[in-house]
């Protein structure tokens, strides 16, 4: 069982994350809402703005990633959870047996 104190401290750190997500998604876009702006009014043909919001999107992206998806646990969550999925099955195997 988790303690009451290590979930609050879970809690803040998962809230941490998805607060942080939501400033980098707010910076991202309007950085790039600005590059947009300055691209088309100063030189109107290339989008070169566009090679910015890909590879900063794409870190973005992985930052949701482990706010929303993975929820700030990382690889040891991925693995703790990995681990007890297979007992699981091991454990409905050997009743089946």
């Amino acid at each position: 069982m988790v303690s009451e104190n290590a979930q609050e401290k879970l809690a803040r750190k998962r809230a941490r994350g998805k607060i942080e997500f939501i400033r980098h998604l707010i910076v991202y876009l309007a950085v790039m809402a600005l590059l947009a702006i300055i691209n088309n009014v100063t030189f109107r043909g290339y989008q070169w703005w566009l090679w910015p919001a890909l590879f900063w999107g794409i870190g973005v992206i992985i930052n949701f990633l482990i706010a929303f998806v993975f929820k700030g646990g990382g690889l040891k969550k991925l693995e703790q959870e990995l681990y007890r999925k297979e007992m699981e099955k091991l454990k409905a195997n050997e009743k089946k047996s």
